[in-house]
């Protein structure tokens, strides 16, 4: 029937819309020290890797850096009761411990997410991959910004009257539009409650889909 489209009477969130864009980035030479204070004193919890022109190098995490605790010192990976994947990991994280420059700490290379990326595919990787934060390019591979979990949570911070408005208007765009019987619309803390009739039982997913679209909804329940 091609009822909901995402691109039809809805405006999908990107990652654009919620990312911060003052990021504190390093350079591959910025040394550990640097990366740490730089960290604790912005409060963050990974910092971008860049060159001069701003193309993304690498990501360094608190991971990465807590690597120089947990395995500085050691020379090689316990060998006994480990598979080869965990020995490998190991070895890794050795390696990294005896890193004094972010080039050297850093992850890469690492998942990236794009500006126009729609937030809802954005939002199940981060969740699949228990990711906590993504890097955001352009289309050059320059650093455009960063979208973390915290990000996220702004598509919520609207009013139940503007998700309701919202709401109506994807309906009225829509095919259900045509329809005598229109579909009554009430939004109570996120929470969309939709009344009235359709054409076919089909219609009565596609419906709760569309409403589910809309950012800022916690719940879709209809009759």
């Amino acid at each position: 029937m091609g009822l909901v489209h995402e691109e039809v009477g809805v405006r999908a969130l990107r990652v654009g819309d919620v990312m911060s864009t003052r990021v504190v980035a390093v350079t591959p030479g910025t040394p550990f020290r640097d990366v740490v204070e730089l960290m604790l004193r912005h409060e963050i919890s990974a910092v971008p890797v860049v060159d001069d022109v701003y193309g993304l190098i690498g990501l360094i995490s608190e991971a990465d850096l807590i690597s120089k605790q947990a395995y500085g010192g050691r020379h090689q990976p316990v060998q006994d009761g480990f598979s080869g994947l965990a020995r490998h990991e190991e070895a890794r994280e050795l390696t990294r411990s005896r890193g004094r420059t972010a080039r050297e700490i850093m992850s890469a290379p690492i998942e990236t997410a794009f500006v126009d990326d729609p937030l809802r595919a954005i939002a199940r990787r981060m969740v699949e991959n228990r990711l906590k934060h993504l890097v955001v390019v352009d289309g050059s591979r320059r650093l455009a910004g960063i979208v973390s979990r915290r990000d996220l949570l702004r598509a919520f911070d609207r009013s139940d009257t503007e998700i309701a408005a919202e709401v109506a208007a994807a309906l009225a765009t829509s095919e259900l539009g045509e329809d005598d019987d229109a579909v009554a619309v009430t939004v109570e803390g996120g929470i969309v409650t939709l009344e009235g009739r359709v054409r076919r039982s089909d219609d009565i997913a596609a419906v709760c889909r569309l409403a589910w679209l809309v950012p800022g909804v916690v719940d879709v329940v209809y009759h």
